[in-house]
């Protein structure tokens, strides 16, 4: 299980700040589109390329440049670029 922070818009598509993904193990750019998958908005206004990945030992990233999976029993926080801080 990966538990998922959402932050900004990315929380208004989903309807939750955070989330349970029963999968672990998985790449970050996998989260990022099984949290997009969550909405039922055609265009939910975030992708790998627009969102922060940031993992809980620190590590922050934009998953369409650079990924890594994340293991069982993380967390990590999906921050919008467009999120005001």
């Amino acid at each position: 299980m990966i538990r998922v922070k959402c932050m900004g818009h990315i929380a208004s598509a989903v309807g939750a700040e955070e989330i349970s993904l029963a999968e672990g193990g998985i790449e970050a750019s996998d989260v990022v589109e099984k949290v997009r998958a969550l909405t039922a908005l055609k265009d939910p206004g975030f992708t790998k390329y627009n969102t922060l990945v940031v993992v809980e030992d620190g590590d922050a990233f934009v998953p369409a440049g650079k990924t890594m999976r994340i293991p069982d029993g993380a967390s990590v926080a999906l921050v919008p670029f467009s999120h005001g801080g």
